[in-house]
C-alpha cells in the first residue's frame, strides 16, 4: 500500500497541485486500510452490505459526484469570467496610459503657447490693450488689433480648459481602470483557491466513482432495474418540427438516447446533466452555460403550466440537475452512471425546482 502512495505521488507531484495530491493520496490509503480491514476477518471488519444498502449507497455516491461535477463547472465559470475581467481592465488601463501621455503632450504644447504669450506682454510686447491704442491710426485699427488679441486669449484659455478636463477624465478612466485589474486579479485568486479545493474534491470522487463502478458491478439484476427505472413509451415523432433553436435541441437530444452518463462528459457519445444541454443546443447554435446551477440563472423563468419543448427544468434546491422537457408531460436527462440517457416523465428525473426558455 505505501509503494502504491509513494509512487503515485512521486509520479505525479509535478504536474498537480499540492492540494489535489494530498486529497488523493488521503483518499488511496483510506481505501487500501478499508480493503486491509474488511479482509483481515476480525471484530472492526466492515459488514457486508446487503443488496439493498448497496444500492442506496450507489445512489448517494454518484448523487455526491454530480454535485461535485457541477459545482466544478461552476468554478469553472467564475473562473473564466475573472480572466476575462482582468484582460479587460488591463487593456483598459494600457490605453488610458497612452491617452494620458498624448494628453500631457498636448496640454505642454499649449501651455508653452501660453506661457509665451504671458512672457512677451510682462517684456512690453504688442500683445495688450495700450500698445493697439497706442499704434493704432484708426478707430478701425484698433477694433482690429484689439479683436485679434482677444482672440487669442479666449482660444488659448478655451484650449487650455478643453486639455485640462481631457487630463481629469483621463486620470480619472486609468484609475478605474487599475482598480478593476486589482480587483478582478485578486478575484482570480479567489477563484483559483476555489477551483484548487474542488479539484482535491473532484479527485476524490473520481476515485469514489471506483467505489460506486465496484458497487455497480455487484449489484443483482433486481437492483440493477430498480436503478434504471422502468421504460417509459415516448414516441419521438409527435416532437414538433421545426428550426427553431429549442427544437431543433430537442431532436438532437433525442439522437442521444441510450449513451451513456459520464461525470463532466459534453459529448458527442457521453454526457453528465449538464453537458447534454449544451451539446443539444450547440447543434441548434446556441451557447449555453456549462452548469446546472448557471443554466439555471440563465435564459427566460417558465411556469410549470406553461412548458414547451426545449426548455430546461431544473431539478432540486440546489439546481444540480438539469432535464430538458420533450413534449407530453415528459424530460430527457442524462440521471447517473450506469443509467443512460433516456426519456422520461418530468416528475421521475428528480424533485422540480424551476424551468428556463432559451
Amino acid at each position: 500500500m505505501t509503494t502504491v502512495v509513494t509512487s503515485w505521488s512521486a509520479a505525479r507531484k509535478r504536474s498537480v497541485p499540492a492540494i489535489l495530491v494530498a486529497a488523493v493520496t488521503a483518499l488511496v490509503v483510506s481505501l487500501c486500510q478499508l480493503g486491509a480491514t474488511a479482509g483481515a476477518g476480525d471484530a472492526t471488519a466492515v459488514p457486508v452490505r446487503t443488496p439493498d444498502q448497496l444500492l442506496v449507497q450507489y445512489k448517494k455516491l454518484s448523487d455526491d459526484a454530480e454535485k461535485s461535477t457541477e459545482a466544478m463547472h461552476n468554478a469553472q465559470i467564475e473562473y473564466d469570467k475573472q480572466r476575462r475581467i482582468v484582460a479587460t481592465a488591463k487593456k483598459a488601463s494600457s490605453t488610458a496610459d497612452r491617452t494620458l501621455v498624448s494628453t500631457q503632450q498636448r496640454l505642454d504644447g499649449y501651455q508653452e503657447r501660453v506661457d509665451s504669450v504671458v512672457r512677451a506682454s510682462y517684456k512690453g510686447a504688442r500683445v495688450n490693450r495700450l500698445y493697439a491704442v497706442l499704434v493704432s491710426d484708426s478707430p478701425q485699427s484698433l477694433l482690429d488689433q484689439m479683436s485679434g488679441l482677444e482672440l487669442i486669449s479666449r482660444q488659448a484659455a478655451t484650449d487650455l480648459k478643453g486639455l485640462k478636463e481631457a487630463r481629469r477624465k483621463t486620470l480619472a478612466a486609468k484609475t478605474a481602470a487599475d482598480k478593476t485589474a486589482t480587483e478582478a486579479t485578486t478575484a482570480v485568486a479567489a477563484a483559483e483557491k476555489t477551483r484548487g479545493e474542488l479539484q482535491a474534491k473532484q479527485a476524490n470522487l473520481q476515485l469514489q466513482a471506483i467505489q460506486i463502478r465496484a458497487v455497480y458491478q455487484s449489484m443483482t439484476g433486481k437492483q440493477l432495474a430498480a436503478l434504471r427505472g422502468p421504460k417509459f413509451d415516448f414516441d419521438p415523432r409527435f416532437v414538433p418540427k421545426g428550426t427553431a433553436p429549442a427544437l431543433v435541441a430537442v431532436q438532437a437530444a433525442l439522437t442521444r438516447i441510450g449513451d451513456p452518463y459520464v461525470w463532466g462528459a459534453t459529448g458527442p457519445s457521453s454526457f453528465d446533466c449538464s453537458g447534454l444541454m449544451v451539446w443539444a443546443y450547440r447543434q441548434a447554435g446556441k451557447t449555453l452555460p456549462r452548469s446546472s446551477e448557471a443554466q439555471n440563472s440563465g435564459g427566460q423563468a417558465v411556469d410549470r403550466g406553461n412548458l414547451r419543448p426545449g426548455d430546461l427544468i431544473i431539478y432540486y434546491p440546489d439546481a444540480h440537475h438539469v432535464g430538458m422537457y420533450v413534449g407530453d408531460g415528459y424530460v430527457i436527462h442524462a440521471s447517473t452512471f450506469g443509467v443512460p440517457v433516456k426519456v422520461v416523465p418530468l416528475d421521475e428525473a428528480g424533485p422540480f425546482s424551476s424551468a428556463r426558455r432559451y
